[in-house]
């Protein structure tokens, strides 16, 4: 049960969101990596290393690029119409919001318009 409750932290979704709400495939891949590792009692530590990291490990094993994927987790906009460059930036807003909240306990909404100099 506690692989559902990091899902819907991390923003898990079989689907794209806004209008087109395109499936992801693969999505999958993910979301049994998230439940083996509960299942598996994988350390906080290593939980956290392979997910936002994982890739970058010397001799990365599939696994763990596969939990790389908690990066990709965001909405993406197919709309016609979109701007892709604004739209680049509202993904990395999404991920640092998600990734500062689940890790950090911190949420980083004031900072998109305010700065404290």
């Amino acid at each position: 049960r506690w692989g559902r409750h990091w899902l819907d932290k991390a923003r898990y979704a079989d689907s794209d969101g806004y209008e087109k709400d395109n499936p992801r495939p693969n999505a999958w891949r993910w979301r049994d990596w998230v439940i083996d590792a509960v299942n598996r009692d994988m350390p906080f530590d290593q939980f956290t290393i392979e997910q936002l990291a994982g890739d970058m490990l010397p001799d990365a094993t599939l696994d763990q690029r596969i939990a790389t994927a908690f990066n990709r987790n965001h909405s993406l906009n197919a709309e016609g119409g979109i701007v892709p460059a604004e739209f680049l930036v509202e993904y990395s807003v999404d991920r640092v919001a998600t990734t500062s909240a689940v890790w950090l306990g911190l949420t980083t909404g004031c900072a998109r318009c305010h700065d404290h100099k």
